[in-house]
């Protein structure tokens, strides 16, 4: 029994999508659609140097959400490797849970808790479907695979678990993703930049068209990679 096989697959799979959001993401779509109180003299700024806000915010807020979806999906090996119900790990799950941590403030208190409950019930699939892998042999992902799947249960998994945009599609206005920018920090100071104001932007819209995109595409791969393999 090892988790080796999951986990390597899961990483790899995370990090070519997020690889290929990092690509699709658009700065000037971020900036453009929210900048609440900003004015168009720092929006202007910082679009002007767009690369050091892709590199400065953009990355970062990629490698955290990466860390939160792994380290989440470390909870659920554990759970697995336990023989214990997930329900016991349901706080763990749902601390680590990137979508959990940007509902809006404003939800009401039923709203909310449904939706966790669902945000639950989601990674209570993942856990399900990837126990076999779990409790294959083999350390290498793809071995692992085709000792616990046949050609059509791996697709499914991968159609059916690794669509991770699927709370913000079904529930588009229940999730908030925004940040701070500060353009003297972000672009190094001056006289001029940092008397610029720092202004809150939210991304949600943009961030959902580009994990999308990035998702089909990586899905689409490793449908490919499925046939080849098996």
């Amino acid at each position: 029994m090892t988790r080796q096989a999951a986990r390597s697959g899961f990483v790899r799979f995370v990090e070519d999508a997020l690889d290929y959001t990092e690509r699709e993401f658009s700065v000037a779509r971020a900036l453009q659609s929210d900048a609440t109180g900003a004015g168009g003299k720092v929006v202007d700024r910082l679009l002007s140097d767009s690369e050091t806000v892709r590199e400065q915010v953009v990355e970062p807020e990629l490698t955290a959400y990466r860390e939160q979806v792994v380290s989440q999906f470390d909870i659920l090996l554990d759970a697995i490797e336990s023989g214990e119900d997930i329900e016991t790990y349901r706080a763990a799950v749902l601390d680590a849970d990137a979508y959990d941590a940007n509902l809006r403030s404003d939800l009401s208190p039923e709203r909310r808790s449904e939706l966790r409950d669902r945000l639950f019930e989601r990674q209570r699939g993942l856990a399900t479907a990837v126990a076999p892998l779990v409790e294959a042999p083999e350390d290498d992902f793809w071995a692992a695979a085709e000792t616990a799947f046949d050609r059509e249960a791996m697709t499914r998994l991968v159609a059916d678990h690794f669509a991770f945009t699927g709370p913000m599609q079904e529930h588009r206005g229940a999730f908030r993703m925004a940040t701070q920018i500060d353009p003297g920090e972000v672009l190094g100071g001056g006289f001029l930049v940092s008397r610029l104001p720092t202004i809150d932007v939210e991304y949600t819209d943009e961030a959902l068209r580009s994990m999308r995109r990035a998702e089909r595409r990586v899905i689409r791969e490793t449908k490919a990679e499925i046939e080849e393999r098996y």
